[in-house]
């Protein structure tokens, strides 16, 4: 993905359309209207692997907040001087 999106005018849109979905390939195209974003072209494969890793990315969090509520662990030693008592 290229690190600053290409911008362009939402009205070339229709004049441009393939040249512009040309452009999906090399990265995002960013739609600006008055000069401002106002919308994200991507492509499928790339839409696809941006929803792919945020899943991944909840997941990890997922993993690490349900770590956060156990107890500390015991290392063997302590845990066999118990199991004797």
């Amino acid at each position: 993905m290229q690190a600053v999106p290409e911008m362009i005018p939402i009205s070339e849109l229709r004049q441009k359309q393939n040249q512009i979905l040309e452009k999906l390939t090399r990265g995002p195209v960013v739609l600006t209207q008055r000069g401002r974003a106002s919308a994200v072209l991507v492509s499928p494969n790339e839409w696809n692997l941006l929803v792919k890793e945020l899943e991944n990315l909840r997941d990890c969090i997922d993993v690490l907040e349900s770590r956060k509520d156990f107890e500390p662990s015991i290392d063997f030693d302590e845990y066999a001087k118990k199991r004797k008592s």
